[in-house]
C-alpha cells in the first residue's frame, strides 16, 4: 500500500500547484507620433496584450489535445482451474472432461475461456455526430487522429473530453516497434497484462483490470472477435499488417457494447487509403529460422480510397514445453483491405475483408506432471472477416448508420497417435446493428441504436451444432456544460434466446480546468457476460440454467501537464466487483457441473506519465498496482500481477534514424493452483535507418539481455532473438 499512498499524495499536491509564470518577453512601447486619441488607443491594446500574454505564461498550462493458457486456456474468473474442458485428457466416466487444472494447453486456443454471445456495438461502427455550425465542437481536432477518439462514446469525441480511462496506440506506435504480432504491441498499455504460451503463435490472453480474458470484447472494424464456444478471443494470430491503431477502453462497458464487455474493450481499426498510390513491400529474416514478408498498397481520392495488404510469417519456434527439447512451429499468413466510398457530400461507406491461416504446433499436458514434448500435435485455424458501414449525415442534426459484419473461424486439431488431439470447432458471429446521433442545441448528442447478433458454434464429437441469438437497444446522452465539463449517461436493455434480458447502465464525467493544466474524469457502471456455448452445454460440465455473470465497477483520476507541452502525469484509481461467475463445481456423485458460484474483486491504480524534453526524445512510462481477490478461496486471481510496470523510450537523433526501446516489468503473481510464479523483466529494441527515399533497413532485438522467465508455468518463452529486415516504397 506504501505505493499506493505515494502515488496519490504526489498526484494530489500537483494537480492543485500553479508554477510560477515566466516573464512574458516585454515589448517597447510604441511611440507615440499620431494625435492624442490614437495613442490612447494603441496604448490601450499593446497594455491590454501585454497583460494577456503575461497570464498566459503564468498559467502556463492547458491540457494537450490528447489525447490462461496452455492451448487455450485462460483464467476467466476465480477458480480457472475448471475452465475449458475440451482441454483435459481422458478420465473416468464420473469426471469425463473436467478440468482441475484450467491449464491443459492440449485444447484449442479458442476451446478455454467460456465467452458469450451477445449483442456488441463494434467501435468502428460509431457514427461522428452531425457538424455544429458548420463546425463539429466535438471534432475540432479531427484532423489529428491522437486527439479524437470513436470508442468511449461510439461518436466522434475530443480525448481530453472523455471520462473513460483510455489508451491510443497508433500508427506511429506501431510502425516504430516493428513487431509483426499486435499482442507485443499492447503490452505497453497500462492496466493490460498479456500472457502467451511459449514462442511466437503460443496461445494468448487479455487481461484488464483483473478481469477475465473472456471479459475482454474485441473488435476489428466492427467484427466481434469475440469466441461463441470460449467466450474469449486469442490474439496470437492477430498480425499488425495494415492497422492504423487501436482504441483500448478500461472498465464495464456492457451499456454500449453488451456482453463480453466486463473488464473493458479493444477496438482494432484497420487502415484508410488516402492520397497518390503507395506501395510498400517487406523482409525479415532472424533468429530461428524466423522468415516474415508483407506487401501493402494504398491510395484514394475525394470519392475512393482503398488500402490492402498481405503477410506471411513462419518460425521454426521453442519447445512449448519448457523442459522439452523438440522445437514447435508456426506460420500466419494473412490478407485485408478495406474500400471507402465518399458520397453526396458527407455520405460514407467502408467494407472491410480480412482473412489468415495459422498453422501451429504445441505440445501435450499430462495431468501431475505438466507441459511434455509431443511431436505429432499441431492445431490450424482460419477466419475470415467481413464488415460494411454506411452512414449519412441529414439537416446538420441527425447520423444514421447501419452496419452488418460476419467473423466465419475454423479452429482443426490434428495429431495421428493421440484421439484428444484431433477436434474441430467451427463458429460463426453474424451482426446487424442501426445507430442514430442527433445533435441538439449544440451541447447536446443523443445516441440511440438497435443490435441484432446470431451466434453459432459446433464441437465435433461433444455437441452439434447450436443457435443463440439476441435482440438489444441501449440510449446514450452526451451533454456539454461550460464547455469544460463533458457528461456521459445511457443504459441498455439486451434480450438472449439463451438466459432471458438484462439491463445495464453507465455514466462518465470529464472536468477540464484549463488554467491550471489539469483534467478530472471518472465513471462507473455495470457489465455482464453471458453465458458461452461450453458453459451450457459441454458433456459432463455445461449447465443450460446459468445466468450471466455480472459486474460493477468505477474509477477516478486526475490528470496533470506539469510543464506545458513537455510533462504530463495521469494517475487513476479503479475498483471491480464481480459476481455469479461461472465455474465448476462438485456435485454429490463427484462429478462437475458450471453453476454460477463464484465471486472476486479487484482494485488498483494505474499511472501514466510521458515525458517529452525535446522533440526528437520521449519518455512513456506506465505503472500499474492491481489488488485481486477470489473471495471464495480468499486468495490472489491467477495470473494477475500485483505490480506491473513499462517504459517506452523513442528517440530521432538524426531525421533519417529511430531508435525505439521498451521496457516490461512484471511481479507478484500466483498459478490456479496458489503456487508462486516468475517475476519477470525483459527489453525489446528496433532501430530504423532510412538509407533513401524509397528503402529503408532495420533490425530488432527480442528480450535483448537474454532474460530466462515463464509467462506461463510449464510452458516456454523466448530468450534473446535478433531480426534484421529492409522495406521498399514505391
Amino acid at each position: 500500500m506504501k505505493h499506493l499512498l505515494i502515488i496519490v499524495t504526489g498526484i494530489l499536491a500537483l494537480a492543485f500547484y500553479q508554477y510560477p509564470g515566466v516573464s512574458a518577453a516585454g515589448e517597447s512601447i510604441p511611440v507615440l507620433k499620431e494625435e492624442r486619441e490614437t495613442n490612447n488607443i494603441i496604448l490601450l491594446k499593446w497594455a491590454e496584450k501585454s497583460r494577456n500574454q503575461a497570464t498566459q505564461e503564468k498559467l502556463i498550462i492547458r491540457i494537450p489535445g490528447k489525447e490462461e493458457i496452455p492451448g487455450v486456456i485462460e483464467e476467466a474468473y476465480p477458480a480457472d482451474e475448471f475452465k475449458s474442458i475440451e482441454t483435459f485428457q481422458k478420465q473416468p466416466d464420473n469426471v469425463k472432461n473436467i478440468p482441475e487444472e484450467p491449464e491443459v494447453y492440449p485444447l484449442p486456443v479458442d476451446e478455454k475461456i467460456p465467452p458469450s454471445h451477445t449483442t456488441i456495438p463494434s467501435p468502428e461502427t460509431p457514427k461522428d455526430p452531425p457538424p455544429k455550425d458548420g463546425k463539429d465542437r466535438q471534432c475540432e481536432d479531427a484532423n489529428d487522429t491522437e486527439d479524437t477518439v470513436i470508442t468511449p462514446t461510439r461518436t466522434k469525441q475530443l480525448r481530453k473530453n472523455v471520462g473513460s480511462s483510455l489508451s491510443i496506440i497508433t500508427q506511429k506506435d506501431i510502425e516504430n516497434s516493428k513487431s509483426p504480432l499486435l499482442l507485443d504491441v499492447l503490452r505497453q498499455a497500462p492496466g493490460i497484462e498479456v500472457t502467451r504460451t511459449q514462442g511466437i503463435g503460443g496461445a494468448t490472453n487479455l487481461f484488464i483490470r483483473g478481469a477475465s480474458a473472456a471479459h475482454t470484447l474485441v473488435f476489428v472494424d466492427g467484427v466481434q472477435m469475440n469466441s461463441p464456444t470460449s467466450g474469449a478471443f486469442n490474439f496470437a494470430n492477430l498480425s499488425t499488417d495494415n492497422i492504423e491503431r487501436v482504441e483500448i477502453l478500461r472498465g464495464p462497458q456492457s451499456t454500449l457494447y453488451g456482453s463480453e464487455a466486463i473488464g473493458g474493450v479493444v477496438n482494432i481499426i484497420t487502415k484508410k487509403g488516402a492520397g497518390d498510390n503507395k506501395v510498400t513491400l517487406g523482409t525479415e529474416y532472424g533468429m530461428r529460422d524466423t522468415h516474415r514478408h508483407t506487401a501493402n498498397a494504398s491510395g484514394g481520392n475525394e470519392r475512393f480510397d482503398y488500402s490492402t495488404g498481405a503477410s506471411w510469417l513462419k518460425t521454426q519456434g521453442i519447445s512449448a514445453a519448457s523442459s522439452g527439447s523438440e522445437n514447435d512451429g508456426y506460420e500466419n499468413v494473412t490478407g485485408s483491405a478495406r474500400l471507402g466510398w465518399n458520397f453526396l457530400d458527407n455520405g460514407r461507406v467502408d467494407a472491410t475483408i480480412r482473412g489468415s491461416h495459422s498453422d501451429f504446433e504445441y505440445d501435450a499436458f499430462v495431468y501431475g506432471v505438466g507441459a511434455v514434448d509431443d511431436p505429432d500435435r499441431r492445431q490450424t485455424t482460419d477466419e475470415v472477416l467481413f464488415s460494411a458501414k454506411a452512414s449519412k449525415t441529414f439537416f446538420d442534426i441527425w447520423t444514421p448508420s447501419f452496419l452488418i459484419s460476419v467473423n466465419d473461424t475454423e479452429l482443426k486439431g490434428f495429431d495421428p497417435t493421440d484421439e484428444s488431439g484431433r477436434f474441430r470447432i467451427p463458429t460463426r458471429v453474424w451482426r446487424a446493428e442501426h445507430q442514430s446521433d442527433f445533435l441538439l442545441f449544440d451541447v447536446n448528442t443523443i445516441t440511440l441504436g438497435y443490435e441484432y447478433e446470431v451466434l453459432e458454434g459446433k464441437n465435433e464429437g461433444k455437441y452439434d451444432g447450436q443457435t443463440y441469438r439476441n435482440n438489444a437497444v441501449f440510449l446514450q446522452n452526451q451533454i456539454e456544460l461550460f464547455e469544460s465539463l463533458h457528461w456521459t449517461i445511457g443504459l441498455r436493455h439486451d434480450d438472449f434466446s439463451t438466459f432471458g434480458s438484462h439491463l445495464t447502465y453507465r455514466t462518465t464525467a470529464s472536468y477540464n480546468m484549463e488554467e491550471i493544466g489539469a483534467r478530472l474524469h471518472g465513471s462507473w457502471g455495470k457489465g455482464f457476460r453471458a453465458p458461452s456455448l461450453n458453459e451450457l452445454i459441454y458433456p459432463y460440465y455445461g449447465n443450460p440454467h446459468l445466468r450471466p455473470e455480472e459486474s460493477n465497477g468505477w474509477d477516478f483520476g486526475v490528470e496533470k501537464e506539469i510543464l506545458k507541452d513537455t510533462l504530463t502525469i495521469d494517475v487513476t484509481y479503479f475498483e471491480n466487483n464481480f459476481k455469479n461467475l461461472i465455474t465448476a463445481t462438485v456435485q454429490p456423485d463427484g462429478s462437475y457441473l458450471a453453476e454460477n458460484a463464484a465471486r472476486a474483486e479487484s482494485q488498483g491504480i494505474e499511472t501514466i506519465l510521458t515525458y517529452r524534453p525535446f522533440t526528437i526524445l520521449s519518455f512513456t512510462g506506465t505503472y500499474t498496482y492491481t489488488e485481486t481477490r477470489d473471495r471464495e478461496k480468499d486468495q490472489q486471481l491467477p495470473r494477475r500481477p500485483e505490480n506491473r510496470a513499462t517504459l517506452g523510450i523513442n528517440t530521432n537523433p538524426i531525421e533519417k534514424l529511430n531508435i525505439n526501446v521498451t521496457g516490461i516489468m512484471v511481479r507478484d503473481r500466483i498459478d490456479s493452483n496458489g503456487t508462486k510464479m516468475d517475476n519477470y523483466w525483459t527489453v525489446n529494441q528496433a532501430t530504423r535507418y532510412d538509407v533513401t527515399k524509397f528503402m529503408a533497413a532495420y533490425v530488432r532485438f527480442e528480450n535483448l539481455f537474454d532474460y530466462d522467465y515463464e509467462e506461463v508455468t510449464g510452458f516456454g518463452s523466448l530468450g534473446f532473438t535478433a531480426y534484421g529486415g529492409v522495406e521498399f516504397k514505391f
